[in-house]
């Protein structure tokens, strides 16, 4: 009897871990930016250019020599007197938005937060400052960051 109930147990996790696996490959999203590094260097002159931009208007960010982000600028809003938020979307990137806010700190001193995510690709991009003060674009895996909201 213990072996029949062995038996039966190891075909329910073989039926389990197989189900698992077929529904976490067959769904997954293709990759966006396989081609880019995984980290890449942001100067804040560059982000800087982001609010200076209207609504409607393209605009190019050089982030290196290997990564050019170039899109319109779909809203560009001051929520508070110390945050301003925009974004842009690349067709480019498979109509990738680039979510990016300045935000003007107590000491007058500016700092930015952001990404770059497509919903219907693994990878993305989050703006992120290192150690040494610099602005990085660091590979992130959007379905980590992302939470699917269902409607019943």
């Amino acid at each position: 009897m213990k072996t029949l109930i062995s038996g039966v147990m190891l075909m329910l996790c073989i039926g389990i871990a197989t189900t698992t696996y077929s529904q976490g490959t067959t769904g997954a999203k293709p990759k966006l930016f396989s081609n880019y590094p995984g980290k890449i260097i942001c100067s804040e002159q560059e982000l800087s250019k982001v609010f200076a931009a209207g609504v409607n208007h393209t605009i190019d960010l050089n982030f290196s020599d290997n990564f050019l982000f170039s899109g319109t600028v779909t809203s560009n809003v001051v929520k508070y007197a110390n945050l301003q938020t925009a974004t842009i979307k690349s067709p480019f990137f498979a109509d990738a938005v680039f979510a990016i806010s300045k935000i003007t700190n107590a000491d007058k001193s500016t700092s930015y937060i952001g990404r770059i995510i497509n919903t219907k690709y693994f990878d993305g991009y989050e703006l992120k400052k290192d150690a040494a003060d610099n602005y990085q674009l660091i590979k992130i895996e959007t379905d980590q960051v992302i939470q699917v909201c269902s409607q019943n």
